[in-house]
């Protein structure tokens, strides 16, 4: 009877979940979509296991410092089944979330042991968290699926250590074990991950565990930990650049409060959903602040004191909502602002957060209306209606690039970065004048901008306006991190005004970033072009020396040694190219062709 109730409501999460996010299907791949699934190729290949867990994101991008190899791996998977059809990874993340539901279900049930109705509050937990919009840039934005990975791993990890006080002997090492594999897997997912460690720990402190139970999962503790951080440093790892935006001006604990209060209030009612959020001051002085954000400032600081509150009053009423806003504060205090981040406020990041909440609300219902939490029955499900009629509706800003941006603008994310997006989008269509019109807005927010300065001397380029994009070079290069780029398209420039060799500008940006691929092909393409092909292949052969899971560059390696008469090398390296891409069409078609000449041939 227990396992059909458990399966009854893994099918109820399983259909409010798609119900709310089956349009998501429909969706292109946006923002670092391109970076993440597009443009890595580490993911082209199931032999590229190991290589997955020796880089960084963002390999052929802006260098980062996220460290998410199982975010990777499970883009390897869906590149094996999908190839670059973007409804399946839609459908994948789906499925993670689901997961992840379902975890939480299991958890928050074990956690309510003693409470009547527990099966009922867990699945209603599970349900308002498995359809919260909030929860839509974590899960219809694919890029964002390291969060429902590290919630899955994580939530299955505490769930497993539970189950470890319910058993003895080999089963008691078995669940131990599952449960140390899954906390190293939330860690391999997201950083954010050791929140289940963190949890964990606050749970054997709430139960007053013996001293014995301490040392065992604190030596556990100290191997997932220590493993975690062998894997990660045995990375490459490329600095990233710094921040080119402004300083934050706001003060800690009032940026902390805004945030808080906005949370709170896209909580309760998630309307204007967006990604590009920014609650700090940015104005030379404080008196500069909108009523907007003193009003949120405000409700930081009452929204704290009400968490404060209840947290004294669940001490003794109810144990385990107190518990529960422990886990809260310890999933929460990371991006509460109190620490510089990359932003200052971004809806994702309260996925893990948000389900302890409502874990904490549940045992405070249990505990005030004992057997009578039916009476709350009535307004929650009229919550959960809204929410999941606005998850659906909110599938739609996902869409494809263009809605993205253009929708995240109109909502309130009119940010330079965003502008810089717009003006990229106008120039990949084809819209120069237009394009610079959003450059131009990007630069009123945020001066000297240099990725705007780049992109606007690049369509100027387009245009043929070579001086105006010989000085907007010039003031783009006061980013180090730029020089390569701004080297490639003095290239392009020169090329353009007065059909110099670009190659000699090429090598010097390669120099200064050899491991930027993007500007090895351009490189790799001019000396092509200029007829130095046997140049280009040794060059290619050295970097594949370094680099050999790169397909792509097998490929062209291919194509070198064909047009240089060398059918049998090219062919190889047509494998090569094979070998570490799955779906590798071309590379099979050019061997076919090859084959076909040579039997055909005198």
């Amino acid at each position: 009877m227990k396992n059909l109730q458990r399966l009854g409501a893994l099918l109820l999460i399983i259909g409010a979940v798609f119900l709310g996010y089956w349009p998501a299907q429909r969706n292109g791949f946006v923002w670092d979509d391109t970076a993440l699934i597009l443009r890595d190729p580490l993911i082209r290949s199931w032999r590229l296991i190991p290589e997955a867990f020796q880089h960084f994101l963002f390999i052929d991008a802006t260098a980062s410092n996220f460290y998410r190899p199982l975010q990777r791996l499970s883009f390897m998977a869906d590149y094996a089944i999908w190839d670059r059809n973007s409804s399946g990874y839609h459908l994948s993340s789906i499925y993670v979330h689901i997961g992840a539901a379902f975890a939480l279900f299991l958890l928050v049930e074990k956690l309510l042991a003693a409470v009547p109705y527990r099966r009922a509050y867990a699945l209603g937990v599970a349900l308002l968290w498995a359809v919260h919009p909030l929860h839509t840039s974590a899960v219809t934005y694919i890029a964002g699926r390291a969060d429902p990975l590290a919630a899955l791993f994580g939530f299955s990890a505490i769930t497993l250590g539970l189950l470890t006080f319910e058993r003895t002997g080999r089963r008691a090492i078995l669940a131990m074990t599952g449960a140390s594999v899954c906390f190293l897997a939330a860690l391999l997912s997201k950083e954010s991950g050791v929140f289940a460690l963190i949890v964990w720990l606050l749970i054997l402190i709430w139960r007053k565990e013996s001293r014995a139970v301490f040392m065992r999962w604190g030596l556990a503790a100290a191997l997932i930990l220590t493993s975690y951080t062998a894997i990660r440093l045995s990375a490459e790892k490329v600095p990233p650049p710094k921040s080119i935006s402004s300083a934050v001006q706001t003060p800690a604990p009032i940026l902390a409060a805004r945030a808080l209060g906005d949370y709170a209030r896209l909580f309760v009612a998630p309307e204007n959903l967006h990604m590009e959020r920014d609650v700090s001051t940015r104005a030379a002085s404080p008196g500069n602040e909108s009523p907007d954000n003193r009003f949120k400032t405000g409700l930081g600081f009452l929204v704290a004191a009400g968490l404060c509150g209840w947290g004294w009053w669940a001490k003794r009423r109810a144990p385990v909502a107190g518990l529960a806003l422990l886990a809260f504060a310890a999933a929460y205090l990371p991006i509460s602002n109190l620490i510089p981040l990359n932003a200052t406020i971004a809806e994702h990041w309260l996925y893990v957060p948000s389900a302890f909440l409502l874990l904490a609300g549940a045992a405070t219902v249990a505990e005030l209306f004992k057997k009578r939490g039916w009476l709350v029955l009535i307004p929650l499900s009229a919550w959960a209606i809204y929410l999941g009629i606005s998850t659906n509706a909110q599938q739609g800003y996902w869409l494809k690039q263009r809605v993205f941006v253009l929708r995240t603008i109109e909502a309130g994310g009119d940010s330079a970065r965003m502008r810089v997006n717009l003006g990229n989008i106008e120039a990949g269509d084809g819209h120069p004048e237009l394009a610079i019109e959003q450059y131009n807005e990007a630069l009123k927010r945020t001066p000297e901008l240099a990725f705007a300065l780049m992109g606007m001397a690049s369509a100027e380029v387009r245009r043929g306006n070579y001086a105006a994009a010989r000085d907007l070079i010039g003031r783009a290069e006061h980013e180090s991190f730029l020089a390569p780029e701004c080297l490639q398209l003095r290239a392009s420039l020169e090329f353009r005004e007065s059909r110099r060799d670009p190659a000699d500008m090429l090598r010097a940006a390669l120099d200064l970033a050899p491991s930027r691929w993007p500007i090895r092909m351009r490189y790799l393409s001019a000396l092509e072009q200029s007829g130095r092909r046997q140049q280009a292949a040794r060059e290619l052969r050295a970097f594949l020396e370094k680099e050999p899971f790169r397909a792509d560059s097998w490929q062209l390696l291919g194509d070198l040694l064909a047009d240089l008469h060398q059918p049998q090398l090219a062919i190889e390296a047509f494998r090569q190219a094979m070998r570490f891409d799955v779906h590798a069409g071309e590379a099979r078609a050019r061997i076919a062709l090859i084959q076909r000449l040579a039997a055909s041939a005198p």
